[in-house]
């Protein structure tokens, strides 16, 4: 349990750094560390087109869940890819 906590803590973290400056809904936010939970930092931060529409103003969430589904690891995961871009989209 002790090393969930600190796996989650870490991708809280991670997440903190990486929207810093952004307007986003909170359950976009929650979804980045669901991400960064899944494929680390590094992995996340290579959805360079879905960031690009979270700095949009207002953020672009239909635009973040196409990109969400782009992906190599919407092709690894599609249900899980799926849902989340679905609930990216509805943060809009």
């Amino acid at each position: 349990m002790e090393i969930l906590e600190k796996d989650l803590q870490s991708a809280i973290d991670q997440a903190d750094d990486m929207c810093k400056g952004l307007e986003l809904h909170e359950d976009a936010k929650n979804l980045i560390i669901e991400m960064i939970f899944q494929l680390g930092g590094h992995g996340v931060s290579k959805f360079r087109n879905m960031w690009k529409a979270l700095k949009e103003t207002p953020p672009n969430y239909f635009e973040a869940h196409v990109q969400m589904l782009d992906s190599r690891w919407a092709k690894q995961t599609p249900n899980r890819a799926a849902d989340m871009a679905e609930k990216m989209q509805n943060c809009g």
